[in-house]
């Protein structure tokens, strides 16, 4: 049979790696093994304005996965019966590390190189600037895992890291399949890795939840009184799952093309967003007292008013947001360790064509009405279960959509709750400073900026906004990959800023 493969043509059939028995077997938990997140891997590029010691870096991040439980993260994905697995060696040797790892050094300022010198940076007004999917080269090295099946049919580590230093920068790279961890996690190894660098490795915190799921054990825990999903009547099925797959469909033949790119946004531009949404309030209540907006709501309200107001035709839209459960299940908020794993749920904003093309204060308080109904206990807890019966059922989870069926989906996720600008401390690892006088507004050892992709960009991805957070300004970094009428209505904002 191989003989024949090889005479069609055809590249040979992998196989997968035998097991090594010394391996300690770790499960891959429910909400990390889903069709979705096996198809993305994704890596992440943290920019700093300072000399690093890439060898220290190595070393600490190569520990921390050493230390208990953290070993869950060095392991190597397998496949049994169709389902994940994660073997770990026992010891990891140089053999089979804990972390691939790749250095490269340009002996050039960061400002002379014809491709790093356009990396985002903050500027005096907002602006939009290149986006991720154009600095690959600094992403992950050649020839580095793409996919599930790269990690599975070889004995290549989750994690990778590449660094590529220049004689005034340092680029951090990290790349892992997504079924290993959320935005959190991410959080949770930054700060242990910062800790061992420092020679604090006693106060890392234990990984918890690395062979039980707390996610499942929450969601079979006995209730005093269950709640139904609150959305669970609007949930697409039949005739109108299939009339949104056709125009979703439509939508990817008539607009193929889509740009990925950074917006910055100054301190001073969000809080004089906030301060139109919140004057929008106080004129629809006629001087009563404004209710809540958070600036996360005002920063989705921004880009979804662009993006509907952008559209031939004014649609409704159904903004799909990560709820993140570690915040909202009462068994793991005072949790005495950290999980590496995902725990992000889904939760639905529903606006209407005249509310999304209205007011900003308007699509803010719509936005926050409806977060903060699907964030409690009880109902992130009936979302899990309608997620158990899902998968139990051998369905995909990412068919639970809940909206009209010719509404315009738009993914948003926000990492601002992780602090990455301020959690990544590798003044420890400090060769010498890179940017010095008053235009430097960072600590030595952290980073300036940063920003993620998927190794593989899928063709269907569109209308998805990610908030990166606030650097140490407290300035707005957001990237979107949207169609481009949506960025010329953005960048027609912008100048009116």
């Amino acid at each position: 049979m191989e003989a024949l493969r090889r005479l069609l043509g055809a590249s040979p059939a992998r196989r997968l790696p035998p097991p090594v028995e010394s391996d300690d077997v770790y499960p891959v938990h429910m909400l990390d093994d889903t069709k979705t997140l096996r198809s993305i891997v994704v890596t992440w590029t943290l920019c700093f304005n300072d000399v690093l010691d890439t060898d220290n870096l190595h070393a600490s991040l190569s520990r921390l996965l050493e230390i208990g439980d953290w070993r869950k993260v060095g392991g190597r994905l397998r496949l049994k019966n169709g389902e994940l697995e994660i073997h770990v060696p026992r010891p990891f040797t140089a053999e089979r590390p804990a972390v691939s790892y790749t250095h490269q050094s340009l002996a050039m300022d960061i400002e002379d190189h014809p491709l790093a010198k356009t990396l985002p940076k903050a500027t005096e007004a907002p602006s939009i600037q290149s986006g991720p999917q154009a600095f690959r080269t600094f992403a992950a090295r050649e020839n580095a895992p793409e996919t599930l099946e790269d990690f599975a049919y070889t004995d290549a580590p989750q994690l990778s890291l590449y660094i590529t230093s220049f004689n005034n920068a340092t680029l951090v790279a990290l790349s892992w399949p997504h079924t290993l961890m959320d935005v959190m996690g991410q959080q949770a190894l930054l700060h242990g890795w910062s800790l061992v660098l420092a020679g604090r490795e006693s106060e890392v915190p234990p990984m918890l939840g690395a062979r039980e799921d707390a996610i499942r054990a929450a969601t079979d825990a006995p209730m005093e009184k269950e709640e139904e999903y609150s959305l669970g009547q609007k949930r697409l099925k039949g005739w109108a799952m299939a009339m949104f797959g056709i125009r979703f469909a439509g939508d990817l033949l008539r607009n193929r093309v889509v740009e990925t790119r950074t917006i910055f946004l100054p301190k001073k531009v969000v809080a004089e967003l906030q301060r139109q949404a919140q004057g929008d309030l106080a004129a629809q209540d006629d001087g009563a007292e404004k209710p809540f907006i958070s600036e996360g709501d005002v920063l989705t309200a921004w880009t979804l008013r662009a993006v509907v107001s952008s559209l031939p035709q004014p649609r409704p839209v159904a903004a799909l947001h990560a709820l993140n459960a570690r915040f909202r299940l009462s068994s793991l908020v005072q949790a005495s360790g950290v999980y590496i794993q995902n725990m992000a749920v889904a939760a639905f904003t529903f606006v209407s064509p005249e509310i999304a093309t209205g007011p900003l204060g308007h699509i803010a308080l719509e936005n926050r009405r409806h977060l903060m109904e699907q964030s409690t206990e009880p109902q992130v807890l009936a979302y899990l279960r309608e997620l158990r019966r899902e998968q139990k059922s051998g369905s995909d989870p990412a068919s639970m959509l809940y909206c009209e069926s010719n509404a315009l989906l738009m993914p948003f996720t926000n990492w601002t709750r992780a602090n990455f600008f301020k959690t990544a401390d590798f003044s420890p690892a400090l060769v010498r400073a890179g940017e010095t006088g008053q235009s430097r507004s960072n600590p030595p050892g952290t980073m300036v900026f940063h920003h993620a992709q998927s190794m593989r960009q899928s063709p269907t991805a569109r209308n998805v906004i990610v908030v990166l957070g606030k650097d140490h300004d407290d300035n707005y970094w957001l990237t979107g990959t949207l169609l481009p009428p949506a960025w010329a209505k953005i960048e027609e904002d912008l100048k009116r800023m």
